[in-house]
């Protein structure tokens, strides 16, 4: 029986031409068309070639049916060209008829048209008939006291108040026509500025300004020498230290206690992944569930009440 199952079994599996078949990548028809011919882009020429059974067939009525477009059932809309005010699309703006001026507008627009008329409620609770305030006859006739007449002048300007100049200043004829003086030009000329030290140098060892001779024979107090001597460090003032430290020979050659080679472990802890998974992690002794805690522990553990 199991000599019979295994020959139907090798009878039912494909051959080894089969399997080179099935392990070949699937050709595309498209890639395998492009190898052999190039695609122009811009001409009527289709990506796929046709066959001739395609070519040569015929359309049914109802294929002929669907191709048709859908009719637009305005005639003034088929009539105008598309393209007359937009940029392919059919715009909303055409030319007015000629007669249209001339037309009378039907009694139906006419009603449309009439505005909407106010509710005889609302003209009741309005507090006017009138949107323009009634003013009695009293307040025409009256006369206005001095002091009315005060706070209805307006306010004047101020005494000093000049109006803005001209943006172009106005220069009077005989402004022009008038000689300047000798004075008046050298002092109209600008004023020439060094662009050296307000002294000059000379030579390097001699002095920016001059120096008097009181000056240079004159004997300095004592409270001047004090004053011109230059600021002291502090005693407790120490220099910075250089970016790369000295070490020493005793530093170097020194060994450690077995208590700083205690100290200089690193701290050993149990990752996370196998502390999620420790069996005692919620583990109670059982001094625990014996222990009795103490009045003040009850009173804290009580809620908070709000």
């Amino acid at each position: 029986m199991e000599e019979a199952g295994r020959v139907i079994w090798h009878s039912c599996l494909p051959s080894s031409d089969s399997w080179l078949l099935v392990s070949k990548g699937k050709v595309s028809y498209f890639c395998s068309y492009s190898s052999d011919s190039r695609l122009e882009w811009g001409n009527q020429q289709t990506i796929w070639p046709l066959s001739l059974s395609a070519l040569t067939a015929q359309p049914t009525p109802r294929i002929m049916s669907l191709a048709k477009p859908k009719k637009i059932f305005d005639g003034n809309l088929q009539r105008r060209h598309l393209f007359l005010y937009s940029c392919g699309r059919m715009s909303e703006i055409w030319q007015r008829p000629p007669l249209m001026d001339l037309a009378l507008p039907s009694p139906r627009i006419l009603k449309l048209a009439e505005p909407k008329k106010y509710q005889t409620v609302y003209l009741k609770q309005r507090p006017r008939s009138s949107p323009e305030w009634p003013v009695p006859t009293a307040a025409l006739t009256c006369e206005a006291s001095q002091r009315v007449q005060e706070l209805a002048c307006p306010k004047s300007v101020h005494p000093g108040f000049k109006l803005d100049r001209k943006v172009e200043t106005q220069i009077a004829d005989t402004a022009r026509m008038t000689l300047t003086p000798p004075r008046t030009q050298r002092l109209a000329q600008p004023k020439i500025q060094k662009n050296t030290l307000c002294y000059d140098r000379g030579s390097p060892e001699s002095t920016i300004r001059p120096v008097s001779r009181a000056a240079q024979q004159a004997v300095a107090s004592v409270r001047t020498l004090e004053l011109a001597k230059a600021k002291e460090v502090p005693h407790e003032y120490l220099p910075a230290r250089d970016t790369e430290w000295p070490v020493t020979k005793a530093a170097k050659h020194a060994v450690p206690t077995p208590r700083i080679e205690e100290l200089s472990q690193p701290c050993k802890r149990p990752t996370a992944n196998l502390a999620q998974f420790d069996p005692d992690a919620f583990f109670v002794k059982e001094s625990a569930k014996k222990a009795v805690c103490s009045s003040r522990l009850q009173k804290l553990a009580h809620p908070i009440e709000r």
